[in-house]
């Protein structure tokens, strides 16, 4: 008895092998460059540890926001993250209030600024760094978990 079987010819079951195999390349290719960053440098070292060296100070008081800074590193911007009733908001200073220095907040430089806080229970203070990179001038939220700064809102 015969019986009639049909197969892939062997020159399409190559290619398909092929767009398989390269197409799993480019996904993985994808993958590891979304992990690398565009390393920014300030003070020439990695913005990132630039980040431990902020010092700041602030204060909140009948709608007006103070910040002094007390460090070495000049801080840009700042990113507000407002928490009110269990909810949060990220705004930077720059939208809240019009006050915020344009080139930022150097050395020794103090800052006060009507701030619309609305409701809020707590804030958290966040530094923006601005440093060099490979594409030119680039800014670097430093991390909330280790830098931020929070101030309850009585």
């Amino acid at each position: 008895m015969r019986i009639n079987k049909k197969g892939v010819s062997p020159v399409i079951a190559t290619v398909l092998l092929v767009a398989i195999v390269v197409i799993i390349g480019l996904i993985i290719f994808q993958w590891f460059r979304g992990m690398t960053q565009e390393s920014i440098i300030k003070f020439d070292k990695n913005i990132g540890l630039v980040c431990s060296d902020v010092n700041f100070d602030t204060r909140y008081s009948e709608g007006t926001l103070y910040i002094t800074n007390n460090g070495n590193v000049p801080v840009y911007k700042m990113r507000v993250k407002i928490s009110s009733d269990g909810s949060r908001e990220v705004k930077d200073l720059n939208d809240l209030s019009s006050n915020w220095p344009e080139s930022g907040l150097n050395q020794g430089g103090a800052f006060s600024g009507k701030v619309d806080l609305g409701n809020a229970e707590k804030i958290t203070l966040i530094p923006i760094l601005r440093g060099e990179s490979d594409t030119g001038e680039k800014n670097f939220v430093c991390d909330e978990k280790q830098h931020g700064y929070e101030l309850i809102i009585e």
